[in-house]
């Protein structure tokens, strides 16, 4: 059976997993069925989706970008909703350079002629891994030929209570990052190159350790953890 031609394809959330760790990602691309995704980290995932739907009730007149028929129906119409006369706020609007691929949660005009980037995250304040998130994305928004002006990170006013978390007292704050970014911004070829390379050699092999829990946890980390151990049980088998 022939590989599908996306099989390698890149994109923000994998480059993420890269940088959070390289043999995640590998595992993501070549074994995703040996993960498992604990209760807590689904009950976050489903927040962040309500969190994310909530971000774009702030702009009524905005057009979402459906990913049907495929990626690129996305990209083809996101390229005629930039090319509006009067343009209006997207959603997911949809980018691909060098076979990275990038859906932005909401590209907003900023009334010059160019655009704002806004990533939506779940959290009360702005996170590390967060700027190399939307710095990926500016990277191929630029290099596709759009003009972003801002990037900036919607994250919430203050911490939910994870153990009931209630979307009707959610408020957002923005944090404009374009200058905080610029650093990552130049290490984004780079990074792509690495996480391209990576995933179409043999799995990458790497310990265990506090990154399996941080910044949050990986659903390999058991599948990691026992592979680590199999030598030992070897032996003592």
């Amino acid at each position: 059976m022939s590989e599908s031609p996306t099989k390698y394809r890149l994109s923000k959330s994998k480059i993420a997993a890269f940088e959070h760790c390289p043999r995640r990602l590998w595992l993501q691309v070549h074994r995703r069925h040996v993960g498992q995704f604990d209760p807590e980290t689904l009950a976050r995932f489903q927040f962040g989706h309500e969190v994310g739907h909530k971000a774009l009730l702030a702009h009524p007149d905005g057009i979402m970008v459906d990913a049907l028929p495929d990626m690129q129906a996305a990209i083809d119409r996101t390229a005629q909703l930039l090319a509006m006369a009067q343009p209006r706020p997207i959603f997911e609007a949809t980018f691909l350079h060098d076979d990275v691929l990038c859906r932005v949660d909401i590209l907003e005009p900023d009334g010059e002629g160019g655009w704002r980037a806004i990533e939506v995250k779940a959290s009360p304040r702005v996170k590390p891994y967060q700027l190399a998130d939307i710095a990926t994305q500016v990277w191929i928004m630029r290099s596709c030929g759009v003009t972003i002006s801002q990037a900036v990170i919607r994250h919430l006013e203050s911490a939910p209570d994870w153990r009931q978390p209630d979307i009707a007292a959610v408020h957002f704050q923005d944090a404009d990052v374009t200058r905080s970014i610029r650093r990552q911004l130049a290490r984004r070829p780079n990074v792509a190159a690495d996480a391209s390379v990576s995933i179409r050699g043999a799995e990458v092999l790497r310990d265990t350790g506090e990154h399996c829990h941080k910044p949050f946890a990986c659903e390999f980390r058991r599948y990691c953890a026992l592979a680590q151990r199999a030598p030992l049980l070897a032996r003592l088998s």
